[in-house]
């Protein structure tokens, strides 16, 4: 391994952790230590490496409170229990076939509407809508009735305010 190398550069970084453990094959402590007093590049990437490797090694085992367990052996058998019988049958099966539901209303919609378009079924326009026809319907109420009582009596008060 020359110092100043390409190669060597290129090997230093690509035996970063063996370098930093002091695991080495085919190459000689010595001349990875030449290298790296005269490549500070290489030399600085190890000190970091190295730093960074150390602490990482250095961590401490992270363990779950005594309580971690039974708190979600508890959680899982309330959502079993939530989920069992046929509610939860139900709520399977509605979780597989909601996307094919979906499909079929979808695919409805198109075929109702491709089928309104061939026998030329056109919606009603805005003179023939439910409002026009609903107030319409208030012309023809018959003299003396209920209704006109309380539509007449009430516009004729109405009508003696103004």
């Amino acid at each position: 391994m020359a110092s100043g190398d390409f190669k060597a550069c290129i090997f230093i970084q690509s035996h970063l952790i063996s370098i930093s453990e002091k695991e080495i094959e085919n190459v000689t402590p010595l001349e990875i230590r030449n290298h790296l007093d005269s490549c500070p590049g290489c030399a600085l990437l190890i000190q970091r490496f190295a730093r960074a490797w150390k602490s990482v090694a250095q961590q401490e085992e992270t363990r779950p409170t005594p309580s971690f367990f039974p708190i979600l052996i508890k959680r899982i058998e309330a959502y079993e229990e939530k989920n069992s019988g046929w509610i939860g049958i139900l709520a399977s099966v509605w979780r597989i076939l909601r996307p094919a539901a979906l499909a079929v209303i979808f695919l409805g919609g198109i075929f109702t509407g491709n089928e309104m378009g061939k026998k030329r079924n056109i919606p009603p326009g805005p003179e023939q809508s439910f409002t026009d026809r609903f107030l319409d319907s208030f012309e023809n109420i018959p003299r003396g009735s209920v209704a006109d009582f309380y539509i007449n009596r009430q516009n004729s008060k109405k009508e003696d305010l103004e």
